[in-house]
């Protein structure tokens, strides 16, 4: 091999673990700092060692310090640990490889190590290239030996460039990413406040226009006012309930769990004249929070009670394989239209007149901090059926 085919060889073989890195970075959209240092750590060991196991060290006794560059974007990306592995793998490469005196490579590495001590934004490379120069060329001054400083110098400098660009385009992710939060944030908070705004109001009116002194009055506004006072503090209690979800996960009988909500639903479904279809499970295990996932079931259920006219039928089946359990409750109440299916999930929508439009919202936060899935199926005036995935 001539010497441009080992440079060629020798920096593919040191690039390729970076580039999969950067791209596993972007394409995967893994923005998590700890888990990308983590990445970034392998992919910094797996170049040294491709470079090291396969690469070419020297062409016509002139020993090249490619393989330098790891080192390099460790320190300059200040991951320390995997700079002082990589440091000492490749002090022992060229010790072995060139059966160079331990005390001169401990001297030609000297500028890495105080950089890394005293922490500090300096051009690393230059200085490194002069004590590399010094040790492996000092006996054979040649032209191919310039040549090699030179092509290390702008592979590292290109190599260094494409990590700063890349951890710009990160920061610049992240900070969008928290706008987008804090917008969304401030949109929740506009959202909570229309919602209060309006009862409130409507409170107001009533007490304005409410004379003590008329019985009439009272009589029809008092009603009123605690339905409208009712509704504010049911608004409260579900938004408190999404900021505070807490999951406790321990083993329960999902058929014990639904025994105990058809109990519950017996009598007001009794007297809606809905009948609710769900037979008597044999024992099903699952790793959950039973409460909570009471608090889903009873929601789901009261909404499909909610959307029942007449001759109401909810209907509440389990499907079971080896990993996931489906829990379908149908309805054969109204339904929703498009627009509406693909809004339900939203915080403050609702097709119900006076619903808070955090109902479905709540559950649906509570069965993602399950790791499972809530969807709904529903067409206008044909009934609606929602799937739990656990």
């Amino acid at each position: 091999m001539n010497l441009f085919e080992i440079i060629v060889l020798d920096i593919s073989l040191i690039i390729f673990p970076m580039v999969c890195y950067i791209v596993y970075m972007f394409f995967v959209k893994t923005f998590n700092q700890e888990k990308n240092n983590i990445v970034l750590d392998i992919a910094l060991i797996s170049s040294v060692y491709l470079s090291v196991k396969y690469g070419v060290s020297v062409y016509n006794e002139i020993p090249l310090i490619l393989f330098d560059i790891p080192l390099i974007i460790a320190l300059l990306m200040e991951r320390k640990q995997s700079f002082l592995a990589i440091f000492f793998l490749l002090l022992y490469h060229y010790y072995i490889e060139f059966n160079i005196n331990i005390f001169y490579l401990i001297i030609s590495f000297l500028p890495y190590t105080l950089c890394l001590l005293k922490n500090k934004k300096i051009d690393c490379i230059s200085i490194s290239l002069i004590f590399r120069s010094i040790l492996f060329y000092i006996n054979s001054f040649k032209i191919m030996s310039i040549l090699v400083i030179i092509i290390f110098y702008i592979i590292t400098k290109f190599i260094i460039n494409l990590f700063e660009n890349a951890k710009s385009i990160n920061s610049l992710y992240n900070s969008l990413q928290k706008f987008e939060e804090d917008k969304k944030s401030k949109e929740s908070l506009f959202k909570i406040t229309h919602e209060i705004k309006n009862p409130i109001a409507v409170v107001k009116g009533y007490l304005d226009m409410y004379d003590v002194n008329n019985s009439k009055h009272s009589i029809k506004y008092i009603p009123i006012i605690k339905e409208e006072i009712n509704r504010v503090l049911m608004l409260l209690e579900d938004f408190l309930s999404i900021t505070k979800i807490k999951i406790e996960k321990e083993e329960m009988d999902l058929g014990l769990l639904l025994d105990d909500i058809k109990k519950s639903f017996s009598l007001i479904l009794k007297s809606k004249d809905i009948k609710l279809i769900c037979k008597d499970l044999d024992e099903i295990y699952v790793c959950a929070d039973y409460n909570r996932l009471k608090q889903v079931l009873v929601n789901l259920i009261k909404n499909s009670m909610e959307s029942i006219d007449s001759n109401g039928v909810i209907k509440i089946s389990v499907n079971k394989n080896k990993e996931k359990i489906k829990i379908i409750i149908e309805d054969n109440g109204k339904g929703m239209n498009e627009e509406e299916l693909q809004q339900i999930k939203s915080a403050f929508f609702s097709t119900k007149k006076n619903g808070t439009g955090l109902g479905v919202y709540l559950s649906n936060e509570i069965i993602k901090s399950h790791d499972g899935n809530l969807k709904y199926f529903s067409k206008k005036d044909k009934g609606t059926k929602v799937v739990i995935t656990i």
